[in-house]
Parts: structure tokens; sequence; C-alpha cells
């Protein structure tokens, strides 16, 4: 008997040793591909033919600064043409409309950067009356209350540009989100929200979790997406082994990157996960591009064919 369980325990530590580590869903890499294809197809278009893209900032948040110059950056590179509108964060309300009516009628696609930086406390109400006013074929972040409230199943809804990320790398490495299990962790209106949503329209038992509620039934899913901007809402206990780990979360300690869940014990014990950094963060500037070339299809039907290698990516 004892013979039997030093060998057991020696077969035990020797599969532990050799058991293979999680496959890295690398947005990094695909978005730098994607970026690639991107400047490919507006070399061959003429600048007149090419979608506009619009930015209105409110405030002089730091993380917002960072985050808008990213997406001009990406449009430069990209040879897109851009509008950014920066307004001060004692702007009135009455202001701010005014401001995405104006810009509205001068570009393709337009974002409104969230969060608000006013100096006064503004109601709920009032910041989706002022996303509304974006124009339902220019709404390329998905924010008014026409794409919040939707499926996502007409051709002229627009899936917010991280939840579409996700999407996009769930093609890419073939991983299956059609009549199968999922479990989406936290209901913001730019990821869980709308890929619950959207993923309910394949057949799939989607499960909602928001960071209170019990997570023992996580365990039952296929694929997890973790975007609640907790620090480990799960353990990797709480999973299945051979599951799909998307990790949506980003903290910053020190100099130091994190997403939402412990990375090293998840790696040892999924069969896909996203890192962080590298993971889905890259793919929302390159889903926000491809918004607005969706966009730019919408409101110009007779120009679609110069986009059609993109056609895969829109729909």
């Amino acid at each position: 008997m004892i013979v039997l369980q030093l060998k057991f325990k020696v077969e035990t530590e020797v599969l532990e040793r050799h058991k293979v580590a999680a496959i890295l869903l690398n947005g990094k890499e695909y978005a730098n591909d994607l970026k690639e294809e991107l400047k490919s197809l507006f070399l061959n278009i003429p600048n007149n033919n090419r979608p506009i893209l619009g930015i209105i900032q409110v405030g002089n948040l730091e993380e917002s600064n960072i985050y808008i110059k990213h997406k001009l950056n990406i449009a430069k590179d990209l040879g897109l043409e851009t509008v950014f509108s920066k307004l001060p964060e004692n702007s009135t309300i009455n202001q701010i409309k005014d401001e995405i009516v104006n810009v509205s009628k001068k570009v393709t696609g337009l974002i409104v950067q969230l969060p608000f930086s006013v100096n006064y406390a503004l109601d709920p109400k009032d910041k989706q009356d002022i996303l509304n006013l974006i124009p339902i074929n220019k709404d390329i972040d998905g924010l008014s209350e026409y794409n919040c409230n939707s499926n996502y199943e007409l051709n002229n809804n627009f899936l917010p540009a991280t939840a579409k990320g996700i999407i996009l790398l769930l093609d890419k490495y073939n991983i299956n989100y059609k009549k199968t299990d999922i479990s989406i962790l936290g209901q913001s209106n730019i990821v869980g929200k709308p890929l619950a949503k959207y993923l309910s329209n394949f057949a799939n038992k989607v499960r909602i979790f928001d960071k209170y509620d019990d997570k023992k039934d996580v365990i039952n899913s296929n694929i997890v997406i973790v975007a609640t901007g907790q620090k480990n809402p799960i353990v990797a206990n709480n999973v299945k082994s051979n599951s799909i780990i998307i990790d949506v979360g980003i903290h910053r300690n020190n100099s130091k990157i994190t997403g939402d869940l412990d990375f090293d014990s998840f790696y040892q014990k999924v069969k896909y996960l996203t890192p962080v950094p590298g993971g889905v963060g890259p793919m929302t500037v390159v889903s926000l591009i491809i918004n607005l070339i969706k966009a730019y299809v919408l409101q110009n039907p007779h120009d679609q064919d110069k986009y059609k290698v993109f056609k895969k990516y829109i729909d």
C-alpha cells in the first residue's frame, strides 16, 4: 500500500510538472496585424473616401487624455482625418449638446469620451440625453439608447469597441461562442451588458453576475468574461480546467499593470487566457476603427466595395 501511495504521488508530481499551460490570446499581436491590414486598405482609398473620426472630451481627466491621445495617434498612423474638441469642465449641458451637434456634422463617427469631468453633479439622465444626440449611424462607441437597448441584431447597431474586440479575438482563435455556456462578470455599458445581449443571439446559456453575486455557477461555463474592475472576483477553483477566460480588467500598481484575475493561477489551469496587458486592451482601439469603417459604409453604401475586404470584421 505504501509503495502504491508513493507511486501515485510521484506520478501526480510528474503530471503537474508537465501540465500544458493555457494558450494566450495575444490581442497585441492581432491588433498590430489588423492595423497593418487597415494601413494597406487606406493606402488604396482616396482621402475623400476615407472616414473621419470625431472625439469630444469634457474636462481634463488625465486617464482620458491618455486614451484620447492613443486613439488620435492610431487614426493619424492610418492616414485618417480627425476632429477633436476639448471642452472645459465648467461647460453647461447645453454647451456640450451644441458641440455634439456641431462636430457630428463634420465626422463619420463620433466618440464622446467618458467619464465627463465636469465641476458639477451630472444627473445620469442628462448624461444619457447627451449621448443620445450622437446620430445612430455615427455612434461608433455604441452608447446611445438605440444601441444600449438593442440586441445588436440590426446592421446599424454598433457593439462597443471593447466588446467588439473580444468577439474579434475569439474569432481569431476559432473559439466557439455559439450554443455554449458563458458567464459574464460585470455589467458595464461598454462590456458586460452589451456582450450579454449580443451573445444571447446565438442560443447560448448566458449567466450574468455583478460583483456582489454568488459566483458558484461560474464553474458550469465554457467561456468566462471578467470585467468587474475589482481584483480577484473569482479564483481558479471557480472555473473549469478547459475553459476560456477573458480578463478585461486593468489595474495599475506603481509601474505594474494587472487584470481582475490572478494570472498565474489561471494560466496553469485553463485552456485559453487573455494576458493583461496585451490581451483585450490593444483590441479596443482597432475595433473602434472597424466600427468607424462600418459607419462610413452605412452612410456611403455606394462606396462599400472599397471596404469589402473588411466586411468579415464589420458583420
